[in-house]
């Protein structure tokens, strides 16, 4: 026995000393070290990263005395120093994999950062560019630059490694960044006056969700900082976060690894992984082209006396492009798009607010189809070869989400004509009636702009436009509700059941019964929504009407940002309640919930068939 309790102890012992020897020889591995190091480089830049960052919020954000400046510019430029110190490891150390190998968009930053420390150290001159590259704002754009780029590749390696949901990961995004902007907003030089935490969240959920709900007058509350801050949260809400950082990680890295991709796949619902880099380009080229247009023509048709300069008539254009294109309604004038220079201006104005909407409202897979059947056609004449053309056929999805959608805008048109002719339409012109009636048709399925108070519409008019938030755009846009791709679905297996059918069918096409599925789950948990969000308001808010507050929840629950007026009343317990059903309206209860609760694949029923009575 005791021999064996020896033997046990010595095969303990020379265990022991063979793994503390294995320990302390990789801590002489020449590998070991490398890899310790490059880890330690990447935490410190990381650190160095969220520094600026925030240093430069400072900057631009509070009140600071020179003193301040000088300090704060002071830490800005040791983050350059360490930028640089990278940048110059990987250019000697490794170069043909960070200069060559390597994503445009590492080269670039890599380049900027180089030219920004150059330029620092270079001595003081009269030329124009050389004072440029030495300014405060060239400094904040490359570290503004280089941090969020690498921030954003970091962030979809580690997604990649710990393989998040991707549903959970979209969902933490929208808030991560509404607690960013929330912060920002209760910065000194956001707003004119102080503000309450809350506000700031409220609005900061508003903007990411792209709703447009307020309970503050953005024109005289926010500075031109704070509408800066608003529109960049509008812009990454209605595009999505995982399709900047996405963008940013893959030419930053040069490639995508098949997470990345499924993860891109899932965020934008690419039809297959080829598609994936090609789809977020479209978005983002489409979104430029369409705001950049859309702000011209606004800039044109509104009235100049309205604005002190050029400049800010500008600045108008530009942002309200952007916030009727991504469905967000939030305006930077007195009294919004009610505005009476602008009622009584160019209706083209709001003409072109309602085709800004209408686009955001009806999807990117839309645009890119008719993209893709326009090169066809184009390709066909000059080739001489309609083999071009019939490659690319405009889809089921397009043709219902069109379809469906334009019949809302008629119907909406016709009806609101009808039930507003001598309410709020009362005293305009005939065609005027007719464009705000087009205006407001469109309006409750996108967008919080108001050119009339929805507190004096009538109770038909009240209803309709509580039918249209429930509808809301398409899926894949900027908009918010069921989609009109669910009503669309509905409807065809409604008639389906009604004639007798199997399953529901359009244009020579059968419609997938998971997409049938969907469609009334999507139904269904809205429905349930609406009535849990109405009963906590209810109970939070005993002193309000029943119409106010329904209409306050549908308005924030499907993202669009039209109020009778009560928002500013509201409890904070009432404006947090409304921030959660913005942030499920835009992010997706049955996403979450798959997220959380789905399976990794399709389980087939094991269980033997029985009916049910359904009458």
């Amino acid at each position: 026995m005791n021999s064996k309790l020896s033997q046990l102890e010595k095969n303990i012992k020379r265990s022991l000393w063979r793994h503390s020897h294995e320990q302390i020889s990789k801590f002489h591995d020449p590998s070991f070290i490398l890899k310790a190091i490059r880890i330690s480089c990447i935490a410190i830049t990381i650190f160095f990263c969220i520094g600026a960052l925030v240093g430069i919020a400072s900057l631009y954000g509070l009140n600071t005395t020179a003193k301040d400046v000088n300090r704060i510019l002071i830490c800005l430029h040791i983050c350059l120093a360490w930028f640089s110190f990278i940048v110059v490891l990987a250019l000697i150390f490794d170069f043909k994999k960070y200069f060559i190998k390597s994503g445009w968009l590492r080269i670039a930053v890599n380049i900027l950062v180089l030219v920004c420390l150059i330029a620092f150290l270079s001595p003081d001159s009269k030329n124009h560019i050389l004072d440029y590259l030495q300014s405060e704002d060239f400094l904040t754009f490359t570290l503004i630059s280089y941090s969020i780029i690498f921030l954003s590749a970091k962030c979809l390696e580690l997604a990649d490694r710990k393989k998040t949901n991707p549903s959970l990961l979209l969902a933490s995004s929208f808030l991560f960044v509404i607690l960013i902007g929330s912060f920002l907003f209760m910065l000194p030089k956001s707003t004119t006056v102080p503000i309450s935490y809350t506000d700031a969240f409220f609005i900061a959920t508003s903007a990411v969700c792209v709703t447009g709900l307020s309970p503050l007058d953005i024109s005289t509350m926010f500075t031109p900082f704070g509408w800066l801050i608003l529109s960049i949260l509008i812009q990454v809400g209605g595009l999505g976060l995982i399709a900047f950082t996405s963008v940013f990680s893959i030419f930053y890295s040069g490639s995508a690894s098949i997470y990345n991709q499924l993860l891109i796949r899932d965020a934008i619902y690419s039809k297959s992984m080829d598609a994936v880099l090609p789809t977020v380009l479209y978005m983002l080229g489409f979104t430029l082209v369409i705001e950049s247009l859309g702000a011209f023509a606004i800039y044109m048709s509104v009235p100049p006396e309205l604005f002190a300069s050029p400049h800010d008539r500008l600045i108008f254009s530009i942002f309200h492009s952007m916030s009727a294109f991504c469905n967000a309604g939030f305006s930077t004038i007195k009294d919004g798009l009610s505005n009476q220079a602008l009622i009584l201006g160019s209706q083209s104005f709001y003409l072109e607010i309602s085709f800004l909407m209408f686009l955001g409202s009806i999807g990117f897979p839309i645009l890119i189809n008719y993209k893709d059947k326009l090169v066809g056609k184009i390709k066909g004449t000059i080739w001489k070869d309609k083999r071009f053309e019939s490659k690319v056929r405009v889809d089921l999805n397009t043709r219902l989400v069109l379809i469906t959608s334009l019949v809302l805008v008629a119907l909406g048109t016709i009806f609101f004509f009808i039930f507003e002719y001598n309410g709020t339409l009362k005293g305009m012109d005939f065609s005027t009636k007719v464009i705000q009636s087009l205006f407001n048709a469109i309006l409750p399925r996108t967008t919080g702009f108001a050119s009339v108070n929805p507190a004096e519409f009538a109770v038909p008019t009240v209803l309709m436009v509580c039918l249209l938030m429930w509808v809301g755009g398409s899926s894949q846009s900027m908009a918010g509700g069921v989609k009109v791709n669910t009503l669309a679905v509905i409807l065809l297996s409604l008639k389906a059941t009604i004639t007798g059918h199997k399953e529901p069918s359009a244009f020579n096409r059968t419609i997938s019964a998971s997409a049938v599925n969907r469609a009334y789950s999507v139904a269904v948990i809205s429905t349930l929504l609406v009535f849990f969000f109405t009963f906590v308001l209810l109970f939070l808010e005993p002193q309000m009407s029943f119409k106010d507050i329904i209409f306050e929840v549908m308005s924030a629950l499907f993202t669009v940002g039209s109020s009778m007026g009560i928002t500013a009343e509201l409890s904070s317990a009432s404006k947090y309640t409304l921030c959660m059903a913005m942030f499920l309206g835009r992010v997706g209860l049955l996403s979450i919930l798959m997220g959380f609760l789905g399976a990794q694949k399709e389980i087939d029923s094991t269980y033997p068939t029985e009916n049910v009575i359904i009458n």
